[in-house]
């Protein structure tokens, strides 16, 4: 159910990121801000869809924060680095599926999609073949975003129900260092990576079988990219498709 709060986190005019974390740190504010938070906060009909366009707002500076913590604890030079770093990367992941399952939330109820379950998802066929009823351009515009959307799936869905991730330096250590404490300073200095492929277990490293890794900082940045992505074009939409149909009516 959608709960309305009383008053909006701002005055009229203003960011709906000022009471997130992001509050003070972008440079610029999507074009459609005021505008939003006209509709939603004024006297009308939409006004029951403002928790939820704030929980938005507040899932996407979750996994900023978790990005800035990635990064921070990337500096370390110490043994803890790994398990900090892992940890931050799976919250990083757990919020954003949070982040893509939300805006599912809020186009299922703001176009009265009366999808229920597991189908309230941006992977999902039926939530995407409902939209494209009622807004083709934005039903097509996530069907093209699907890959990402599926891959951010993958992963979360290997760390809650599998053997989840490697993830750590993956270092050639020269032939020539034989020191033991220099070749941990060595590895604690390398950057972190993590499969390519999430289905990919660390076992087969030591089987000889090679993997595929990315590197963990340009992923979160390639993802948050695409995040804002998906972030601009459902809130953007929802200001224009109203002003033409209104579902609730």
């Amino acid at each position: 159910m959608i709960v309305a709060r009383k008053d909006g986190p701002d005055p009229p005019g203003g960011s709906l990121f000022t009471n997130t974390y992001l509050g003070g740190k972008l440079t610029e504010i999507p074009d459609y801000s005021e505008k939003l938070h006209e509709m939603i906060y004024g006297e009308g009909r939409l006004r029951k869809f403002a928790t939820i366009v704030e929980d938005i707002f507040e899932k996407f500076s979750f996994v900023a924060i978790a990005r800035d913590q990635i990064r921070e604890s990337e500096s370390r030079r110490d043994r803890e680095k790994r398990f900090i770093v892992k940890y931050h990367a799976y919250t990083y992941v757990f919020m954003m599926k949070s982040f893509l399952d939300t805006c599912a939330v809020f186009i299922n109820e703001s176009y009265d999609l009366k999808q229920r379950g597991s189908n309230i998802s941006l992977e999902r066929s039926k939530l995407l073949q409902g939209l494209e009823k009622l807004n083709r351009p934005l039903a097509e515009q996530l069907r093209d975003r699907r890959p990402w959307i599926e891959s951010v799936v993958h992963y979360r869905n290997n760390l809650i129900h599998r053997h989840g991730l490697y993830i750590g330096p993956v270092p050639t250590v020269p032939e020539a260092m034989t020191d033991p404490a220099a070749i941990d300073n060595y590895i604690m200095a390398q950057p972190t990576y993590l499969p390519n492929d999430p289905d990919f277990v660390i076992d087969k490293v030591y089987d000889g079988v090679e993997g595929e890794f990315v590197l963990l900082s340009a992923l979160i940045d390639e993802w948050i990219d695409s995040a804002c992505d998906v972030f601009n074009l459902v809130l953007s939409s929802f200001t224009l498709s109203f002003e033409i149909y209104n579902p609730n009516e």
